[in-house]
């Protein structure tokens, strides 16, 4: 039965992580539509930016809670 534990908490490591990333950058994507209109007038450097930054947001809370259980620390609170 611990096998199926371990599968479902896998499954739910990867679904969490692919909806953090995804919010993240959608977050980035809007903050450097708004930032790169406020400051520049044709250039998207800041959504690029952020897009970025989204995407290693979500990667460092992976490798986190990969980390975490690989130690045995599979509650999470």
């Amino acid at each position: 039965m611990k096998d199926h534990k371990t599968a479902f908490y896998v499954f739910g490591l990867v679904t969490q992580f692919f909806i953090e990333t995804f919010v993240s950058m959608v977050i980035g994507y809007f903050l450097g539509q708004y930032l790169d209109k406020l400051l520049f007038s044709n250039k998207v450097i800041l959504t690029y930016i952020f897009i970025v930054i989204g995407i290693f947001a979500g990667l460092s809370n992976l490798i986190k809670r990969a980390l975490k259980f690989e130690k045995g620390e599979n509650n999470e609170k």
